[in-house]
This record gives C-alpha cells, sequence and structure tokens, in this order.
C-alpha cells in the first residue's frame, strides 16, 4: 500500500491509483472538497481521480505526497485544511 511506501522512504509512484487517493483522504479525515482545497485542485478533479477517470498530474502529486508524508493525528479534524496541506494564510 501506499503507506508502506513511505515507510520505507520511497517517493510516491507516478502511478497513483484512484483507490490510493480516496484511501489517504479518509485517513486524513477529509471531504472530497477539503482533501481539493488542501491539494489546489477541484473537487471534480479529486472526483475524478478516485473514480479512475483521470490521474494527478506531477504538481499535483507532490502536494498529495506532502500531505502523506505529514503524520495522522488522533484527530484530523483539529487541524485546519492548510496546516494539513502546509500552506499557511495570512487572512487575505
Amino acid at each position: 500500500m501506499m503507506e508502506a511506501a513511505y515507510m520505507e522512504g520511497q517517493s510516491m509512484s507516478d502511478d497513483l491509483s484512484g483507490p490510493e487517493i480516496r484511501e489517504l483522504r479518509k485517513r486524513l479525515g477529509l471531504t472530497q472538497e477539503e482533501f481539493a482545497h488542501a491539494v489546489a485542485v477541484t473537487f471534480s478533479t479529486v472526483n475524478r481521480w478516485e473514480n479512475g477517470h483521470a490521474k494527478p498530474s506531477k504538481l499535483a502529486r507532490r502536494a498529495i505526497e506532502a500531505l502523506a508524508t505529514r503524520k495522522p493525528t488522533s484527530s484530523a479534524e483539529s487541524q485546519t485544511i492548510e496546516e494539513l496541506s502546509g500552506h499557511r494564510f495570512n487572512g487575505e
């Protein structure tokens, strides 16, 4: 599975499957809309990825990898989307 690759220090494969994306999103406790916001794509893009109708771009894979390498907390809901994605916004 995807997590095993990270435990071994390997990078995410170029061929990231829909079920792997869905598994990561659920492990993080995010809706498709929240996950989309965290990786800077639209909700419909995440939906297409998860249903196998499209594959993430290289840039999107990097953003997904950044989310995947974060350690899950006891409650993902205690973190903001920006904290989960590693982005900080100044409120503007």
